[in-house]
């Protein structure tokens, strides 16, 4: 969804995740970054989807020069975690990182981590996948 389409007061949340998201991965030593809707960042590229022919747009792709490092991050607003697609977004993009050894993160509020989890293991995806995110105001 396109962040035009959102709410105003959703629209600042998922920007300031992202951004917030684009500086953790900063000090995890990745340097290229492509982030969806997020002024200043290309866009990343859309993932064929293995078994599921499917295609998905991960909110920021970010890479590790030199070492061919890539991880993968989805950026979960607390409204997103009320919607049943999450849990399947979270395992498609696993399937494209498992054959291509990128890393995925799926960057939450601390408030929102427990919930966040709770979906991990009902979708069978690794809870270390999630990562909070602290609250920019």
């Amino acid at each position: 969804m396109s962040l035009s389409m959102l709410p105003d007061a959703i629209q600042r949340e998922r920007e300031n995740m992202l951004q917030s998201g684009v500086e953790t991965l900063k000090t995890m030593g990745n340097a290229e970054f492509a982030v969806h809707d997020l002024a200043g960042f290309r866009e990343p590229d859309e993932l064929a989807i293995p078994i599921l022919n499917i295609h998905m747009q991960p909110d920021i792709r970010a890479k590790q020069p030199g070492t061919g490092g890539e991880t993968l991050a989805l950026v979960e607003v607390s409204s997103d975690l009320g919607e049943e697609s999450c849990g399947r977004r979270w395992q498609a993009l696993e399937a494209w990182a498992q054959q291509h050894d990128a890393q995925v993160m799926v960057f939450v509020h601390p408030e929102d981590q427990a919930r966040a989890q709770e979906i991990a293991r009902a979708w069978h995806v690794p809870t270390a996948y999630i990562v909070s995110l602290p609250r920019l105001h």
